[in-house]
């Protein structure tokens, strides 16, 4: 006992030296202890934390480790990316500059040396366009095309053709439509290329021409249903022919070239003939199988029951008239013959429910290819 009351006086000493040390000490509040704490000592303090699962935390810290490190490689690969474009930018651009100036002005002088043919050309091939979207309207108004425009343009092409040939007579162009060679004393690459553009035109300009002769005919001498057939026939002999006129032209190119040897020369001249006879023999058995099916009537489908056609109503859908030949399409669709037929001359589906009926319908409708055979 007596050593009890010896060690009360020491803490009541030690409490007073710490309350002088730190201030308000003695107005602290113990912390709370929960009830029932039988094995715990008078002073123990408890901090209440939530429980973790460790392999969850280790799973999360893993994930989170994960994504930072792919922001991270993707912020640095779309810098990288952005910084060697940037990088490539500049390193051309001194290239640029000291190169685009004197690009220009070679070309501003090969348009001025040859600006007669580039102008002609330009103005064949405006004319081209113009006369190719006015057949196709033409073709697809059927009876009410315009007979007066259609000969028109059946007389102009012609006579611009005529002037052509007329301005520049010294050069005896027409020769290229036979297969010869033109009247030049030397064939370097301009000329080639100037003889080449005007004989695709004037082949361009006869086909347009033939063209709006046979839209004009009257339906007792060609049905419109069978008109479609004969523009995709004419169009692929007009083709075969415009392949077969650069043959002499470049036979010539590749073997007067006197800066060459003989042996080389020749040796161009047999690739360049091997290489258009697979071409031409492609484009032969083409123009066989259209000149066939322009001969054959082309069946879309069957003649339907009157029942069927009383089902489905009296008028075409797409004349908006009475059915005449009727047919039936194997989307159970009804139309007129000759209006289905020319529908599919531009089109490959049914115009009701779009089911996929007929082939490409490509030059069927009276139009004209505008790329230049240059080879």
């Amino acid at each position: 006992m007596a050593a009890s009351g010896e060690q009360r006086p020491l803490s009541d000493r030690l409490e007073n030296v710490l309350q002088g040390i730190i201030p308000g000490l003695g107005t602290m509040e113990d912390p709370p202890r929960p009830p029932g704490g039988g094995g715990q000592g008078r002073d123990a303090i408890i901090i209440d934390m939530p429980a973790v699962n460790p392999e969850e935390e280790n799973r999360n810290g893993a994930g989170n480790q994960n994504d930072g490190a792919g922001d991270t490689s993707e912020g640095e690969n779309g810098d990288r990316q952005g910084g060697l474009a940037e990088g490539q930018f500049r390193a051309l651009r001194p290239l640029m500059e000291r190169t685009l100036p004197f690009v220009l002005i070679l070309l501003l002088k090969i348009l001025y040396d040859h600006r007669i043919g580039v102008i002609v050309l330009i103005g064949m091939g405006a004319a081209f366009f113009h006369f190719n979207g006015k057949l196709k309207e033409q073709v697809a108004q059927r009876d009410k095309r315009n007979l007066k425009s259609l000969l028109f343009m059946s007389l102009l092409l012609p006579f611009n053709i005529a002037v052509v040939y007329y301005v520049f007579a010294d050069q005896q162009l027409p020769k290229c439509l036979i297969f010869l060679k033109p009247n030049f004393e030397k064939m370097d690459f301009w000329t080639l290329l100037w003889v080449i553009g005007i004989t695709d035109y004037v082949i361009k300009y006869i086909t347009i021409a033939t063209k709006c002769l046979v839209t004009a005919l009257p339906r007792v001498c060609l049905s419109f249903k069978r008109r479609g057939r004969v523009f995709l026939c004419i169009e692929n002999i007009s083709q075969l022919y415009r392949s077969l006129t650069p043959v002499p032209v470049w036979t010539a190119f590749l073997s007067e070239d006197t800066d060459s040897h003989w042996l080389f020369s020749y040796a161009l001249v047999l690739l360049y003939i091997m290489a258009k006879s697979y071409m031409t023999y492609s484009k032969i058995f083409e123009c066989y199988t259209t000149v066939k099916n322009v001969f054959k009537d082309s069946q879309y489908g069957s003649r339907p029951s009157s029942d069927h056609i009383q089902g489905v109503g009296e008028a075409c859908p797409i004349c908006q008239d009475n059915f005449t030949n009727p047919v039936e399409l194997h989307c159970k669709h009804i139309f007129c013959e000759e209006c289905v037929t020319m529908w599919f001359d531009r089109e490959r589906t049914c115009p009701m429910c779009r089911a996929k009926v007929a082939d490409s319908p490509q030059w069927r409708d009276g139009s004209t290819t505008s790329i230049i055979q240059w080879f």
